[in-house]
């Protein structure tokens, strides 16, 4: 029997985006988790500069932000023949959204690199939602600068994490890197409640504690903060800094919400700031894994300590400038690989994760798309599996 293959989501940037691309929206994969060979399935949906994609399991729902002046979020319908349905698009009151997060039950939160807010807009289960005046359900505002003048202006809102309040199991806490301010900035929230919700609600799903700004957690100054992963064990936090090229690590106390850096390294081999550029991180199993533009590697690093240092293992040449990857995990004994998207190379490439070093090494496996920012699995087995089809 053929090994099924595996669906893969591509954001790219568009004629219309800003900046613009030669992509045409969100392109169709198909990954072999065998071999890792990619094969092009069209377009699955054409929506301006999807730069990056989430996505949401009940029900199958991907959100992607339209990366443009005038910022917005579009939500998707994920269907077992892989074809994606547009539900509705609302606005972010912020301009050049580069990251979306689901936050359960129709909300998703959104970074607007622009002016530095983060949005969190609410979609129905049948299409968009919103307040009643079609403006974000909560916005936060946020300002400050740093000492690179020419990229920390102002403030730069450039992803959203999500970790869990380990006080009280109704929280949890939303975690903004701010590329501008070098700061993590933490606001409380309230997990996804009972569908079922009184008619005076104030909202759906998941609702904001009142107040805006928790606290902020301080990174080195010129760090540039770009994208966050959380450890596993909730102790700690690992943050690339754009700008200084090094892989910060936080210690996390999800009691209190609170944090505190306690260490750097560099993001490659090198010490390489000016010059290199990381992007996306990644935890898999006891590896870290990090992009860099500019060098054109995938970084490995081990987890040391229980989470409080990494080790540098290696640097895996990729295509250029990937801004983003994702691991794909095997199956049933299938081995894991990595996705990397060559944004400058106008390609992906596919490398197999060894299982006892975990350093990923190149598949030869490659596939032309144009402009390829984000890679996203989705579960397109269980969506069918769901939907009565095969």
């Amino acid at each position: 029997m053929d090994t099924p293959r595996r669906l893969l989501l591509v954001g790219t940037y568009t004629p219309d985006s800003d900046p613009p691309g030669e992509g045409q929206g969100i392109h169709r994969v198909w990954f072999d988790p065998e071999t890792g060979e990619l094969t092009a399935d069209g377009v699955a949906a054409r929506t301006t500069g999807p730069s990056f994609l989430d996505f949401a399991e009940d029900p199958p729902t991907v959100y992607a932000v339209n990366e443009r002046a005038k910022g917005t979020v579009t939500a998707f319908r994920v269907h077992g023949d892989a074809s994606l349905t547009e539900l509705g698009s609302l606005p972010t009151e912020g301009g050049s959204p580069c990251h979306v997060l689901d936050l359960g039950d129709g909300l998703a939160g959104v970074a607007d690199y622009a002016n530095g807010t983060a949005a969190v807009v609410a979609f129905t289960l049948e299409g968009s939602g919103g307040t009643d005046d079609g403006e974000p359900w909560q916005l936060f505002e946020h300002s400050g600068s740093g000492p690179v003048t020419d990229r920390q202006e102002g403030s730069h809102a450039h992803s959203l994490t999500l970790a869990p309040d380990t006080g009280n199991p109704e929280l949890s806490y939303l975690l903004v890197a701010d590329l501008g301010t070098d700061e993590l900035r933490v606001y409380q929230v309230a997990n996804p409640q009972p569908p079922e919700l009184p008619a005076d609600s104030e909202g759906p799903g998941m609702v904001f504690v009142p107040g805006e700004l928790l606290r902020t957690i301080a990174l080195p100054p010129g760090t540039g903060p770009r994208h966050a992963a959380l450890h596993p064990g909730g102790a700690y936090v690992y943050v690339v800094g754009e700008l200084d090229s090094r892989v910060h690590v936080l210690s996390w106390d999800g009691d209190h919400g609170t944090g505190e850096h306690i260490g750097s390294l560099p993001a490659t081999a090198e010490e390489a700031a000016g010059s290199n550029f990381p992007a996306e991180i990644t935890l898999h199993r006891d590896r870290v894994y990090v992009s860099n533009r500019g060098a054109d590697v995938i970084s490995t690093f081990a987890v040391r300590a229980e989470g409080a240092s990494l080790e540098h293992l290696a640097d895996t040449p990729v295509g250029a400038w990937p801004r983003h990857f994702t691991v794909v995990r095997g199956h049933n004994g299938q081995p894991d690989h990595l996705v990397a998207a060559a944004q400058n190379g106008d390609s992906l490439m596919s490398l197999l994760i060894d299982p006892d070093t975990g350093i990923p090494a190149d598949t030869g496996h490659r596939l032309e798309i144009p402009v390829p920012v984000c890679v996203l699995p989705i579960p397109i087995k269980r969506i069918r599996r769901a939907e009565g089809t095969r």
